[in-house]
């Protein structure tokens, strides 16, 4: 068999173009062997309606057949690449059992398949195979006076794709495979549920389109609204007509592609809102220190409204040099000040009232000083800063003695934090996180290292000398030194400037315990960030 998957590349190329009748072993091999187009995978997977071609490579055997199921049939060879419809090469009358050293079988329903390859030999043969890098010996057994080789390949034949949606509109579940209109306030969200299991899908993805009358063409990109969420609730923000889509898919490696789209039948309009027009979420500095403001609806496009908007940094109203609609988001204005603003400076903006509406010709109300959360450009990759990928960017420290793993029972932000657990008699508790790209520091500057500590209530032994210490490896020389003399229960902030010119590869985090060993606590940490330091002149 070992000579025989030398060449199962050849043989592959074979299955298809070549007449199964003309099979001729091209030299002498094992006396065993078979193969199929689709590899020597354990379970074989294909779509409806595709077929599999097998192949019995065996010499010198006294008997061989293949069996397949009721629902399944054979195909007669040659097939081009290109043939999409199977029907004309059905094998007629219709049959379960092919004595061919070369089988195509057609797969009319899905579920999981057998299909079975039956050799019996004068002598022992034994099967010599190689499955996911793993060899294996299968060898024939022994029935009356013949030797049995009898495998059963299973496949796995997967449905074509049916999209199973629900719409909901506020608060009500609308009927959308009826050409009623489906009114919505301009502002507001609809629900998009993807409720599909058939054919076990791994993704969708929902485009909101604008609806095109007689006779127009598309002159823009007509998607103005998309999200991949199984639950997606899109806003819409513009006046008009729209309809909306769901193309659904099965991806991944070595499983069978397959695509499917519905598309919506009821039509959407979207109306004014009844609503006013007015700020929502909060006011953001940008990096680039734009201002940016959000509103619950699109504006118009505008000018001229500088005046009527006060901005004071630090108790001081600066100039400002224009106000706009976000290129990319009309749902947002962007101001930009004359004079530059700086991380810590404190800024509050307020608008007294002028002439922009929003684009379903809603008056923008005003807003009096109203804060500004200023931009903090984290510096540490997201994954190790906040640890919400759940996964394995913190570990043990490799002299790890005490518990350190992610932990779902206290987050400052998100769901995740980084739970170290010193019991008594334990020298320690440690965790490293490595960076892929290491972050480099500027001569000169000075960085403000921060995370978020929580002390789990109960801890005993947590004075004497106990502490945890942060390291910015390979800086051995900085430790973010802390004690626990810090409210319990409850979480805490801790900062430190730093400065260095040596490329933070690591972290590695731990708790020493007191000089007796006694030191029995749990702590969780989180928001981990590193952001250059900006000071006014």
């Amino acid at each position: 068999m070992k000579n025989a998957i030398r060449i199962l590349a050849v043989l592959a190329i074979l299955f298809v173009g070549c007449d199964d009748n003309e099979y001729e072993a091209p030299f002498p091999f094992s006396d065993v062997g078979f193969y199929t187009s689709k590899g020597t995978a354990n379970d074989l997977q294909v779509n409806l309606n595709e077929y599999l071609s097998f192949t019995d490579l065996s010499q010198g055997a006294e008997a061989h057949s293949w069996r397949i199921e009721k629902t399944d049939v054979f195909l007669e060879g040659p097939i081009d690449r290109t043939d999409s419809i199977l029907d004309p090469f059905i094998i007629e009358p219709r049959t379960t059992t092919s004595f061919e050293k070369t089988v195509h079988v057609l797969f009319q329903t899905s579920g999981m398949k057998k299909v079975r390859l039956y050799n019996t030999f004068n002598e022992m043969v034994v099967f010599k195979g190689n499955r996911d890098n793993v060899d294996y010996e299968m060898a024939a057994k022994k029935e009356g006076d013949l030797f049995v080789i009898d495998t059963t390949f299973m496949v796995k034949v997967y449905p074509k794709l049916v999209p199973v949606i629900k719409v909901r509109n506020g608060d009500v579940v609308v009927n959308h495979e009826a050409r009623d209109t489906i009114y919505i306030e301009a502002g507001n969200t609809m629900e998009f549920t993807d409720l599909s299991t058939i054919g076990e899908p791994t993704g969708r993805t929902w485009s909101i389109r604008k609806a095109l009358k007689p006779g127009e063409e598309v002159v823009e990109n007509p998607v103005v609204g998309s999200s991949g969420d199984a639950i997606a609730n899109i806003a819409f923000n513009k006046l008009g007509s729209f309809s909306a889509t769901m193309n659904l898919s099965r991806t991944g490696q070595n499983i069978p592609g397959d695509f499917a789209t519905y598309v919506v039948n009821a039509p959407i309009k979207v109306i004014p809102s009844s609503k006013p027009f007015e700020l929502t979420g909060e006011v953001k500095e940008l990096e680039d220190e734009t201002i940016q403001v959000p509103f619950n609806g699109e504006f118009t496009p505008f000018g001229g409204q500088e005046e009527f908007f006060t901005v004071m940094v630090n108790g001081e109203a600066f100039e400002v040099a224009s106000v706009a609609v976000n290129a990319d988001d009309a749902t947002k204005m962007d101001i930009k000040l004359s004079a530059p603003i700086y991380r810590p400076d404190v800024i509050t903006v307020s608008y007294s009232g002028g002439s922009i509406e929003s684009s379903d010709t809603r008056e923008a109300l005003p807003f009096t000083d109203e804060p500004v959360l200023m931009s903090s450009v984290n510096l540490i990759p997201a994954d190790i800063a906040g640890l919400e990928t759940g996964a394995d960017s913190w570990a043990p420290f490799w002299s790890n003695k005490g518990t350190a793993e992610y932990s779902t029972e206290q987050a400052a932000t998100g769901e995740y934090s980084l739970k170290l657990k010193v019991e008594a008699g334990q020298d320690n508790a440690e965790a490293g996180a490595a960076f892929a790209n290491p972050i480099i520091f500027e001569d000169g500057k000075t960085y403000i290292v921060s995370y978020k500590m929580y002390i789990a209530p109960g801890g005993v032994g947590t004075d004497g000398g106990t502490h945890t210490g942060l390291f910015l490896l390979q800086n051995w020389g900085f430790q973010f030194w802390n004690n626990f003399a810090h409210p319990v229960g409850e979480w805490t902030t801790h900062t430190s400037d730093y400065q260095s010119t040596t490329p933070l590869s690591q972290f590695y985090l731990r708790i020493i315990p007191n000089a007796d060993k006694t030191t029995d606590m749990t702590v969780y940490y989180d928001d981990f960030s590193i952001v250059e330091k900006e000071e006014r002149p």
